[in-house]
């Protein structure tokens, strides 16, 4: 077990080298596929366009039969979802809805501005030239084509692609257990009677809620108290249950911080320190092929790690190719900032834009990771690299938002 403090490069570099992928795979409905991860590519069954087909409302005309202001005779009429029941012949056109396939003979449809009516004939008053505003047959997709590349989180816009080529299910990978357990002698659960020296416990439900967007199985185990012989049961059993399991509490240095001991004890402790604020004490390691992230108890501290590190780990582990990095912006600080330099130092703080489209941040005096209320009364985290001291107003630095 390694007690070097690690960048959080570092930590998250060694925790994605520990989050192994899932392999079992499901079939769900397209209308159950939202959020899923894609295990296999989908590959195109259908031409789409599926015919050359009239990109507008016009006339369907052989060009290289006509000219500009020639008067033709009209065929008939074409409309989505229906087809010209004979060629296109000389010096006649088709009047063409947006959609409709092009007719045989056809090589180019006027816009209807550019015709005019009169009982059965239209006259061309601006001749198109070959293949204009025809969309052809495959050309945004052709057979064998791979639609969506295996590891892509579904969303909306992947779900209505593989409908329009006429499917109505996916294989994705099955949705990753992860259990919660909070550790304390101090915790009472909400709902229940607290002794004078308890406090209600608050990070089984904020992790949840940070992870029920990754589209995960949650198994809660409750609150366990600072016992070893407790923890020892609770780990032991929730393994073999479990993919992730993710404790808040006993991973720092006090008397009764048990967990990462017993983890260790039970199986190995890869790193258990990090140079970020807050959340120093957060632990990686496993037990029996189940992977343990150690949160701090701090709530403020847990809901800063479960989002830098347990979310990217989540998500690979569902096997998703590409998780995405956090978004920062760029913003000037409203006032003058001094710290102890060492850690990187994710400040609470209020992110607003002015008139000409620049960012300013204003970091909360108070920041301390017991407090919910930094939290909730936050838009952003302001973003303090390890190695800086001190912050001027108007200095630019990088801010996570908290909210879409």
């Amino acid at each position: 077990m390694s007690s070097k403090w690690l960048s959080l490069e570092e930590a998250l570099s060694k925790a994605l080298e520990a989050a192994c992928p899932i392999n079992e795979t499901e079939m769900v409905t397209l209308f159950e596929a939202n959020g899923r991860i894609l295990a296999q590519d989908a590959i195109a069954t259908l031409d789409v366009p599926p015919w050359d087909n009239s990109a507008m409302d016009g006339y369907a005309v052989n060009s290289s039969a006509l000219a500009d202001n020639s008067t033709v005779a009209v065929q008939g009429v074409i409309t989505a979802g229906m087809e010209a029941t004979t060629p296109l012949t000389t010096n006649s056109a088709f009047k063409i809805m947006t959609g409709a396939p092009v007719p045989p003979n056809a090589d180019a449809v006027v816009m209807i501005e550019n015709t005019s009516a009169e009982g059965g004939s239209v006259t061309i008053e601006q001749l198109p030239k070959s293949g204009e505003n025809i969309r052809r047959r495959a050309n945004d997709i052709a057979v064998d084509d791979v639609l969506i590349k295996q590891g892509t989180l579904l969303k909306a816009e992947h779900l209505m692609l593989l409908s329009s080529q006429g499917k109505n299910a996916v294989e994705v990978y099955r949705k990753l257990k992860v259990g919660v357990v909070a550790t304390g002698s101090e915790l009472a659960a909400p709902g229940t009677e607290r002794l004078a020296t308890q406090i209600f416990e608050s990070n089984r439900v904020g992790i949840s809620s940070i992870l029920h967007g990754e589209h995960v199985d949650i198994i809660d185990f409750g609150i366990v108290e600072d016992n070893e012989a407790s923890l020892r049961t609770l780990f032991t059993q929730a393994v073999s249950q479990v993919d992730v399991m993710i404790s808040s509490g006993g991973v720092s240095v006090g008397d009764a911080d048990y967990v990462k001991d017993i983890i260790s004890e039970l199986g190995n402790i890869d790193f258990w320190k990090i140079a970020v604020k807050p959340g120093k004490p957060f632990a990686l390691g496993s037990i029996n092929g189940t992977l343990f992230c150690g949160l701090p108890g701090n709530p403020v501290s847990s809901f800063v790690t479960a989002k830098l590190l347990v979310v990217p780990i989540i998500q690979k582990m569902q096997g998703q190719k590409a998780q995405p990095a956090p978004l920062y912006i760029n913003a000037k600080i409203t006032r003058d900032l001094k710290r102890r330099a060492g850690r990187r130092d994710f400040q609470r703080a209020t992110m607003s834009q002015d008139a000409k489209g620049e960012w300013h941040v204003t970091p909360f005096k108070k920041q301390s990771s017991g407090v919910m209320t930094s939290i909730t009364a936050a838009n952003c985290l302001m973003v303090i690299h390890e190695s800086i001291s001190s912050l001027n107003e108007g200095d630019v630095v990088p801010v996570m938002p908290l909210y879409s």
